[in-house]
């Protein structure tokens, strides 16, 4: 089953062409030399690593074309950064696919930084898991990228689809294992689309992509091991349910010792514990339900409980209630409702 969608970015999430192409003139003069002005040949600097665009568009070896490549990437973020189109209806259907439960990553072999600082001033800002691309000398392959998003993303090879506009993002998502879908709007195939699976508008992603059985296991070693037939948290369709917890400390599966302030200290430790591993927050958190072993702990515990929501623009809603006995015979227990 896919769980995850790697998009490559130039050419396939967004038209880079204006800033690659105008950045390329520009390193042209810089090096003596007569712009290009064939934008189809241009189109060799999309996909590999900058120094062979360099070679192949102005016959660049050796250290020159890296000597380009430098040149280039110090002009980019001024020139090309900001420059770039959107693709119609791309950003309608990412946000769609979120919101069927696929994660999102970006697997580029554009500079990570460049891109990261691209994406952050787009609109796909908040749409976006985990961006990875090459590193400054350029010694990642497209594979080493692809397997790295994968890693973030905590899914397997056979869980993911690269979707690219390049020979090079057929063969990255071949070498790396994963499967590939191409998308006929980029920059192209040389050799055409015939023989590759591919769509020619973003709204056909959504007829292949209809959703994940969203239903997933949240468990990690920080905090306390579930001792009953439940799970620590379950993650569903972009939320994330997790079971009540108690101040136990998970190394040593004792209750803490103190008043009910350090009690409900451990517990907001252990929910962050597990809403780290399931890759969300505090500030994430909509629900939260308080149960006290007595009304009159009341007070202390809203002190420890305002200090642990701090960070938030908007506080979760919350019911408190006390109980006749409470598991291990603990003062506090909460359980709370996130977005992921």
């Amino acid at each position: 089953m896919v769980k995850a969608l790697l998009f490559d970015l130039d050419g396939t999430l967004l038209d880079t062409s204006r800033g690659i192409f105008r950045t390329a003139d520009k390193t042209a003069c810089a090096l003596g030399l007569s712009p290009c002005r064939d934008y189809e040949k241009y189109a060799q600097f999309v996909g590999p690593p900058l120094h062979i665009g360099f070679n192949k568009v102005y016959g660049l070896e050796g250290e020159e074309a890296y000597k380009a490549a430098v040149i280039y990437k110090s002009f980019y973020p001024e020139t090309g950064l900001r420059e770039y189109d959107y693709y119609d209806g791309l950003l309608d259907v990412i946000a769609e696919l979120r919101r069927r439960g696929y994660k999102i990553g970006i697997s580029t072999l554009k500079n990570e930084d460049a891109a990261k600082k691209m994406i952050a001033s787009s609109y796909f800002s908040d749409l976006i898991d985990v961006i990875h691309g090459s590193d400054e000398a350029e010694r990642l392959e497209k594979k080493d990228i692809v397997l790295l998003t994968l890693k973030d993303l905590n899914v397997l090879r056979e869980e993911a689809v690269l979707i690219g506009d390049s020979e090079s993002d057929e063969k990255g998502a071949a070498a790396s294992g994963v499967s590939f879908l191409a998308v006929s709007w980029g920059f192209g195939f040389p050799s055409g689309l015939a023989n590759i699976r591919h769509v020619d508008r973003p709204e056909e992603l959504l007829s292949i992509y209809e959703g994940v059985d969203m239903i997933e296991k949240i468990e990690t070693k920080k905090a306390p091991a579930a001792i009953g037939p439940y799970s620590q948290a379950v993650k569903v369709n972009g939320m994330l349910f997790c079971s009540g917890q108690i101040p136990v400390d998970p190394e040593s599966g004792a209750i803490v010792d103190g008043d009910v302030k350090a009690q409900a200290r451990q517990v907001f430790k252990n929910i962050k514990a597990v809403l780290s591993e399931a890759g969300t927050d505090e500030t994430k958190v909509i629900k939260a339900t308080v149960f006290l072993k007595s009304m009159d702990d009341f007070a202390a515990v809203n002190e420890v409980y305002a200090s642990f929501f701090e960070k938030c623009q908007i506080l979760p809603a919350r019911s408190a209630v006390a109980v006749q006995k409470l598991p291990k015979d603990v003062m506090v227990e909460i359980e709370v409702i996130a977005l992921v």
